[in-house]
């Protein structure tokens, strides 16, 4: 339904730019009749723009709606079993590792051009293409031998494994949320695990990626190569054990906190005006690390960007 709706939209925008040239060749020739059958025309494609925005605004808040039915009943069903859930990699995420490991072969070629075939002083842009290439094509290597036949993430009651950051216990774990990104209409998944000593498990990671993780506030970032469905099983199992094993996350300390302080109150009022209280404090909470954490991913974005153009004007200078 989303490829369809997005097939009439590009449809219907072509259809409007075809009707406006027409409605102004028209104009500039004085057809009175032709004007105003073009513009009847395109007041008819800007409504059938707004019925197919509208249109696409329902199917999305449908389609929300069924994943988070379907999200509950596999996190019952799962939660039942009492066993560890496993959930796997998706294909598309293999095939993307394919994709970036052929570039980097390209990075790598490309690279030993250049030092062959530049003189020595020009060697920068060479070496810089060639060892990044070997870099990541390293890194691309180890995540794939990782993934192949074995789980991205595993939860049980004792705590979570990662293929990244390994094994943590939920008596270790303070915060527990996904982390949506967006890159270019593809979403991509973080279970973001804040621990009383994160930089504990930091040290299980590559040290080229360590680099990124310190400059994220908020704990660790643990890599979801799974379905938007999938993703959101993980969380609620997640919280679910966590809660189970009276792990420390805001989550219950609140719930201790509030049900502490509303026990010692003495009117109905009174503890109506305290729980208000709290949930705005916990919500102005939840604001700051969110936006603490956007702005980190802003910074880390920017200067990934920068690097690449830099990579790219040098060689191009040094092709001139």
């Amino acid at each position: 339904m989303k490829s369809v709706i997005q097939f009439l939209v590009i449809l219907a925008t072509l259809a409007g730019m075809i009707i406006l040239a027409l409605l102004a060749k028209s104009t500039d020739e004085a057809n009175t009749n032709a004007s105003v059958i073009y513009g009847v025309l395109a007041i008819l494609v800007v409504a059938a723009l707004v019925l197919l925005f509208r249109w696409d605004k329902k199917r999305i808040q449908d389609e929300e709606l069924e994943l988070q039915r379907r999200v509950d009943a596999r996190i019952k069903a799962e939660l039942n079993y009492k066993q560890p859930v496993e959930f796997y990699a998706k294909p598309t995420q293999f095939v993307f590792l394919a994709f970036m490991l052929i570039l980097s072969f390209g990075a790598i070629y490309f690279g030993a051009y250049l030092l062959i075939d530049l003189p020595v002083t020009n060697w920068l842009v060479g070496s810089s293409f060639l060892s990044g290439g070997i870099v990541f094509s390293i890194a691309l290597i180890v995540s794939g031998k990782r993934l192949i036949g074995r789980p991205v993430i595993s939860l049980d009651i004792r705590g979570l494994a990662h293929f990244r950051f390994g094994f943590i216990p939920w008596s270790e774990v303070n915060e527990i949320f996904l982390q949506t990104v967006t890159i270019k209409g593809n979403e991509v998944f973080f279970l973001k695990i804040g621990t009383r000593n994160n930089e504990f498990y930091q040290t299980r990671l590559p040290r080229w990626l360590r680099v990124f993780h310190k400059m994220e506030p908020g704990g660790l970032s643990l890599a979801l190569p799974l379905s938007k469905e999938n993703a959101h099983v993980v969380e609620g199992i997640a919280d679910a054990y966590a809660e189970y094993a009276g792990a420390p996350t805001l989550g219950n300390i609140i719930s201790r906190k509030l049900a502490e302080e509303i026990s010692t109150l003495q009117t109905g009022q009174q503890r109506m005006q305290r729980l208000q209280d709290l949930m705005k404090e916990s919500s102005q909470d939840f604001i700051n690390r969110r936006q603490a954490i956007s702005r980190a991913y802003i910074v880390s974005a920017m200067i990934l960007i920068l690097g690449v153009i830099g990579i790219c004007a040098g060689a191009w200078i040094t092709s001139k």
